[in-house]
């Protein structure tokens, strides 16, 4: 019993930290990097990642890695990656489509930030699979 809770409380985590990427990224955008807006949404960013991830991470802890347990946890990194393409792509878009007073270093720094959520993913998707 505790286990499912466990897991339910994982997939509400994931659930939580997809929609703090989303929500936080088009207003990082508008914060110049040195600012503490910025770094209170940079915060937030992390926060959520460590959400997405975490969730990835225990429930394949939990079961040990059972084969259902991978297909879960190989959709949860197909949607991490999802998510943070969907971010890089539009942080690196012209500032005319996104908002009128972007700063092109934290325009920057979000899509790296993207990017390397998404490579992330990709090394936890083939590490799902070749780990024993």
């Amino acid at each position: 019993m505790q286990l499912v809770i466990l897991s339910l409380l994982s997939i509400i985590a994931y659930i939580g930290g997809l929609v703090l990427i989303l929500r936080i990224s088009p207003r990082l955008l508008g914060a110049a990097f040195d600012e503490p807006r910025f770094m209170g949404l940079a915060i937030l960013e992390i926060l959520g990642a460590i959400l997405m991830f975490g969730a990835v991470v225990i429930t394949f802890a939990v079961f040990n890695g059972a084969f259902p347990i991978r297909v879960l946890d190989f959709v949860f990194l197909v949607g991490i990656f999802i998510v943070s393409a969907r971010v890089a792509l539009y942080s690196f878009q012209p500032p005319a489509h996104i908002l009128r007073r972007t700063h092109r270093v934290s325009r920057i720094i979000t899509a790296a930030f993207g990017i390397f959520l998404a490579l992330a993913a990709i090394f936890y998707v083939v590490q799902l699979f070749t780990a024993s």
